[in-house]
């Protein structure tokens, strides 16, 4: 699997590929990460308070499905933050990555005001402006991945692609207020089996998601990923293998009393057939 880094929009969407993560007791590398160089902090500054109390509260925020915010301070100095896990992970899962980001993003951005940070199971994200609702980032990042192999019928597989992943689109741009997020499969050509994912962050409206998720999906048309067996923009993402819990996809209706975290049974993702062999290559923004 190769990546590249682009830029996008600043909401955050994603269309999931198939990548093995495993979390150990030292945190792993982040998938991709971003250190915003527009502003930066000193340990002893209020904002450096602020940032710890905000990350020391974001795991207890939690939506009862996997996004969490928290904000600490007032002006310039507010620290405010966020996490989404990807919409199919059991709860343990999605605490795991979480707390593993708060750490890795501290270690790896340690005094930039805004920095985001991807696992394949969630995101990260903390800054001094405005987060929810898509608005007043700097960090305008995106990172592409794809399966070297080919497809046999280039135009066909495309086809049944771009209708799963438009289907999956507006099923997730529909989704409530906790939870925007879909994923599904369709048979391709010779009966190939096609699994597709998309995500987007709760707080953007309908419009907002269906529109990030669009331009993310007209990406996966294009070189590089375009011919591909498997490709991501993150978090959009599409294989030929079952990478997701498929136990989880049906997204549940908002609860009428304040959520509890859901008890979401855990199957394997299914690994890649012998043979596909997947690689990274990092290219600088």
């Amino acid at each position: 699997m190769s990546i590249l880094a682009g830029k996008l929009i600043s909401s955050f969407s994603f269309i999931f590929t198939y990548l093995i993560t495993t979390f150990t007791l030292a945190q792993p590398d982040f998938l991709y990460s971003i250190c915003d160089t527009a502003g930066n902090f000193t340990a002893t500054s209020t904002y450096a308070r602020n940032l710890n109390a905000t990350l020391t509260a974001l795991p207890t925020t939690n939506s009862g499905f996997g996004f969490f915010n928290s904000s600490s301070g007032n002006g310039n100095d507010r620290a405010n933050s966020f996490a989404l896990c990807r919409g199919d992970v059991n709860p343990d899962v999605c605490r795991s990555c979480v707390n593993d980001s708060i750490v890795k993003l501290r270690e790896t951005c340690p005094n930039q005001k805004e920095a985001v940070g991807y696992y394949d199971y969630c995101l990260l994200k903390y800054s001094n402006l405005t987060l929810l609702g898509g608005v007043n980032t700097r960090i305008r990042g995106y990172v592409t991945l794809y399966n070297i192999n080919n497809v046999s019928d280039i135009q066909r597989f495309n086809s049944a692609l771009r209708q799963l992943m438009n289907d999956l689109r507006s099923t997730a741009a529909s989704g409530g207020r906790l939870r925007k997020f879909a994923g599904n499969n369709m048979t391709g050509p010779d009966f190939t089996t096609i699994y597709g994912l998309v995500q987007c962050t709760p707080d953007l409206s309908e419009l907002q998601c269906n529109g990030c998720l669009e331009e993310a999906i007209n990406l996966i048309g294009m070189p590089p990923i375009y011919g591909k067996v498997g490709g991501r923009i993150l978090q959009t993402m599409y294989e030929i293998y079952r990478f997701f819990n498929a136990s989880s996809i049906v997204v549940p209706s908002p609860p009428s009393s304040p959520p509890q975290p859901p008890i979401l049974p855990q199957s394997p993702a299914i690994p890649p057939p012998p043979g596909i062999v997947a690689y990274l290559n990092q290219v600088a923004l």
